[in-house]
């Protein structure tokens, strides 16, 4: 990826010579400064970048995996070069605040839904906006978005209601939900054949859709004595769905052929899952799990998906809790991001942490 970037009134991306980015605002230039940390020994990340005085909620790796992507509470999108930990670029989006963040599948596009129900579509390239989906009838808190396999349509999720957009257009396809229920939808993902989208909701269910016609194809429930689905993940075969269970804790993986459970994962007992994520050859699931509310204790547990083995576990080095996780593309490294409370007496930079994971597999 070698940006030019021209300069744009619809993003706060400035030109610079080379691959460098530059922010616009001087006060958050000054504010932002990346940092690298190089630890040895056991389960310990080998860099860590620094950013904004809030939490990451979201981070995405670009598909050749030489940027990562990051999204913070206080709505600033940074772009990092994945090697070296350098900031090369930030974006704000013209209104609302950006809480989730996804790369289309050949890298071009870059996506960040916002607290308003919106979502931008940028140019990776040039850092310029593309064009902007509006929720056509709310605005709510976007809690998930992701690309067909293809890069055709974009689903995203604003806590009710899953919409399929054309990303060529930018015109709304069609909405997802289900009436009977009138169920909270808090994640939504692709299967690899892009045949399929899964999304799990606050009445327990995952649900299956078939993309091409919205229909309903199955409900799978959600066998938590609270249940309520924040996250869902296909395997990159298709053949397994995760689920991850807001409240109890617990992750299931099931067979997609059948809909049939296949284990479970249990996690901390208190703890809840806030993603999941698999490993780009399957053989991992990343779980990332939080005990405290808005506080510390967060955990995120590498498990092997054909034993159902816990295999590690990463905890936050500074002790706060995790609110997000990624694998890079050749499934080397993991990124996981401080979920810092705004409301912390003390102010304290939240910071990503990139694990060297190649340890799992021989």
């Amino acid at each position: 990826m070698t940006p030019s970037l021209p300069s744009s009134g619809k993003s706060s991306i400035a030109p610079q010579a080379g691959r460098r980015w530059l922010i616009a605002a001087a006060a958050v230039a000054l504010a932002i400064v990346a940092v690298v940390v190089v630890l040895t020994g056991g389960h310990r990340p080998f860099l860590t970048l620094t950013g904004h005085d809030a939490g990451f909620v979201s981070v995405a790796f670009s598909p050749d995996g030489k940027v990562l992507a990051t999204v913070d509470e206080e709505g600033y999108t940074d772009l990092w070069e994945a090697a070296t930990g350098e900031r090369i670029g930030t974006l704000r989006a013209p209104r609302g605040i950006a809480v989730v963040v996804a790369f289309s599948p050949d890298g071009t596009i870059l996506a960040t839904g916002g607290s308003d129900g919106s979502t931008c579509l940028w140019r990776t390239a040039t850092g310029r906006l593309v064009s902007a989906l509006h929720d056509p009838v709310r605005q709510a808190d976007l809690t998930s978005v992701t690309f067909s396999p293809d890069g055709t349509i974009l689903a995203t999720c604003d806590s009710g209601v899953t919409h399929e957009w054309s990303v060529a257009t930018g015109r709304l396809i069609r909405a997802l939900h289900d009436p009977g229920r009138q169920a909270e939808a808090n994640s939504v993902a692709f299967s690899p054949d892009g045949k399929v989208l899964a999304t799990g909701d606050n009445n327990g269910l995952s649900d299956l859709w078939r993309t091409a016609t919205g229909r309903l194809i199955a409900s799978i429930p959600d066998p938590g004595h609270a249940a309520m689905v924040d996250s869902v993940a296909f395997s990159p075969d298709g053949t397994i769905l995760a689920t991850g269970d807001g409240r109890d804790g617990s992750t299931y993986l099931w067979a997609t052929a059948t809909r049939t459970k296949i284990a479970t994962l249990p996690g901390p007992r208190g703890g809840v899952v806030i993603s999941v994520a698999f490993s780009p050859d399957g053989k991992t699931l990343a779980v990332v799990e939080s005990i405290g509310h808005d506080g510390a204790e967060g955990t995120v547990y590498l498990w092997n998906t054909a034993t159902h083995q816990r295999e590690a576990a990463l905890t936050d080095p500074a002790g706060y809790d995790i609110g997000t996780a990624a694998f890079s593309p050749d499934g080397k490294v993991l990124a996981t991001g401080d979920n810092l409370d705004l409301d912390m007496p003390t102010r304290t930079p939240a910071r990503i942490y990139l694990w060297d994971v190649t340890w799992l597999r021989p």
